[in-house]
């Protein structure tokens, strides 16, 4: 099942190290690019069916970190 998320920052080089940093983490069928504007990330991923799967947590924390937020 894929799981489609976009996060908003503050600046583009905001949004460009989060693009960056989430290109190394692991998770099944990564796709990162920049989202509507280039403030903006769009991630998608496979999402793991039957076991608990913290990637969507861990993307939110990563993004909260880096001064943005998830906006859809």
């Amino acid at each position: 099942m894929e799981n489609s998320v976009e996060f908003e920052f503050g600046s583009e080089m905001s949004a460009y190290r989060f693009l960056n940093t989430v290109k190394h983490i692991d998770a099944e069928g990564l796709r990162v690019k920049f989202g509507q504007t280039d403030h903006h990330v769009s991630v998608k991923y496979t999402y793991i069916l039957g076991e608990f799967d913290q990637t969507l947590s861990t993307l939110d924390d990563l993004a909260r970190e880096m001064g943005g937020i998830e906006v859809s």
